[in-house]
């Protein structure tokens, strides 16, 4: 795709809705990818998850900004890291931890996954 375009998170037309698991509650989930380079390495677009609990452990390099909601991301050495609208959250490939989100949450994701 060579064309320059806007994507807006408010919108949710062509987003995947995507049925449970993971999560403890359970909830509602949904993306909609944005830019997927050639080979797939490279991916990013938008995320939106309802308020659940469920664990993480990437298989890829991810940085997100988040643009709303909250959530708090328990590491695996127990520390609590919250995030809010305008943060930005690295999680390494094997990272691995707790999604804990309080209120709806929609982020921007890039991915690389060589």
């Amino acid at each position: 795709m060579s064309e320059i375009r806007v994507v807006s998170s408010a919108d949710r037309e062509g987003w995947n809705e995507m049925a449970d698991p993971p999560g403890a509650i359970p909830s509602a989930w949904r993306d909609l990818t944005i830019l997927e380079s050639g080979g797939g390495a490279f991916t990013t677009g938008l995320w939106e998850r309802e308020p659940d609990t469920w664990p993480l452990e990437r298989t890829y390099d991810e940085v997100a900004v988040i643009l709303r909601g909250s959530a708090d991301i328990e590491t695996d050495d127990g520390a609590m890291l919250r995030v809010g609208p305008g943060d930005v959250l690295v999680t390494p490939k094997g990272s691995k931890g707790v999604w804990h989100v309080r209120e709806t949450i929609v982020k921007f994701f890039a991915i690389y996954d060589a």
